[in-house]
């Protein structure tokens, strides 16, 4: 597929989806999302890969959705925006639910469905300048992008609320003490050397250990205490008879660093 509002790589296990169009704020339309689709689609089918980065060119990661383009439809607005977000919800399910982590960094404003995008990732770095604002109210709509699903669970209900209904601008320190992202750099050039760090570390890793993770979580709030030991046990019980979990067992025991590749 050819991408013109992304940048879409793979090199080796790594695969990583750079939002591209930076004139625009990388903001979100139809061409976008259909494109972050295809590529989060692409990367959570390839067995090979065993990390996924997400970040983005320009002074913003995402300013959210493209006004411009949704008044343009405007007879024809909420078609559009089912469409829209039928590929948008699309490839945040596929980055949620494929094996690999994924690694957001956040090089700018984040705002609206850009910053629903950022709080999806496993692992989050942004520069220390970043900004991150809900703001779908102030364009009188209701937030998307798995925001609903996400930020209470972060930040709990209380703090969801007051983002969502005051839009309030705040900082990467701020996010970084609400426990929304992991860690704040310095400037882009650190950004990249801490993302690309962490890619390489990731994919080194046990994926199928990597995929248990994510699994366990995103269920843990559905089940019991009973429940989700049960399926915790039928996990590391899978996972101990794989080639990485042999591997991992053996190498602890000889006290020396694992050679996942499975």
């Amino acid at each position: 597929m050819t991408y013109n509002s992304i940048i879409y790589e793979k090199s080796f296990s790594i695969a990583k989806i750079i939002l591209n169009n930076p004139k625009e704020g990388n903001t979100l339309d139809l061409e976008l999302a259909k494109e972050l689709y295809a590529a989060s689609l692409d990367a959570a089918s390839d067995k090979n890969i065993k990390v996924l980065i997400l970040t983005a060119n320009g002074k913003l990661f995402c300013g959210g959705g493209n006004l411009k383009f949704l008044l343009s439809k405007k007879k024809e607005v909420k078609k559009t925006l089912m469409e829209m977000t039928m590929y948008f919800h699309g490839a945040i399910s596929r980055m949620a639910r494929m094996s690999a982590p994924v690694i957001v960094g956040v090089n700018g404003t984040a705002g609206g469905g850009g910053f629903s995008l950022a709080i999806t990732g496993d692992v989050i770095y942004a520069i220390k300048d970043a900004k991150f604002t809900l703001a779908y109210t102030n364009a009188g709509l209701s937030p998307d992008g798995s925001s609903t699903y996400y930020l209470p669970r972060i930040v709990g209900m209380k703090r969801a609320k007051e983002l969502m209904l005051t839009n309030r601008l705040f900082s990467a320190g701020e996010a970084l003490d609400m426990g929304l992202i992991d860690k704040v750099v310095n400037s882009n050039e650190e950004l990249n050397e801490a993302i690309n760090k962490q890619a390489e570390v990731f994919s080194k890793g046990p994926i199928n250990a990597y995929k248990s993770v994510k699994k366990l979580l995103s269920e843990s709030f559905n089940n019991g205490l009973e429940s989700q030991m049960e399926i915790e046990s039928i996990h590391i019980s899978n996972n101990a008879e794989t080639k990485d979990g042999i591997e991992g067992l053996t190498a602890f025991s000889e006290k020396r660093k694992p050679n996942f590749n499975e």
